[in-house]
């Protein structure tokens, strides 16, 4: 979004003077003017992220526990009946969240560990297709 290669290592550390004087805005993607705009106030990235510059939802940038914790408040409280996961495809984000975040989950009893069959169709409960 503002061009630079970030390191997933600081995200609780603004970014550097190197990083800055690199970035700039797209000029495809509005919201990458703010994005840029409170990096260069000094924000880290997980702050950056966490105030939904990126996409305008919450995100959740650090430790499989955190988003295993973000996930159950928001779940306990009803405020959601399902999540979008866009996990970072660049790293390795999916095999993160798959191998962190989902067995936090399973643990807490808040996400399954059987599935009913062995298509979605089934996982679903759907009636089979019709045959004509």
């Amino acid at each position: 979004m503002i061009g630079v290669q970030l390191d997933p290592a600081r995200l609780d550390a603004p970014l550097s003077a190197a990083q800055l004087a690199a970035a700039r805005a797209s000029p495809m993607d509005t919201r990458s003017e703010n994005a840029l705009k409170i990096a260069r106030e000094g924000w880290s990235l997980q702050d950056i992220l966490a105030h939904g510059v990126i996409d305008y939802h919450p995100v959740i940038a650090g430790p499989a526990v955190e988003a295993a914790d973000h996930m159950q408040e928001w779940f306990e409280a009803d405020a959601v009946d399902g999540f979008w996961v866009s996990p970072d495809v660049y790293d390795d984000g999916i095999d993160a969240f798959v191998d962190g975040v989902i067995p936090i989950l399973q643990e807490r009893e808040l996400f399954h560990r059987d599935y009913e069959g062995t298509t979605l169709r089934d996982h679903l409960g759907c009636a089979g297709p019709v045959r004509g």
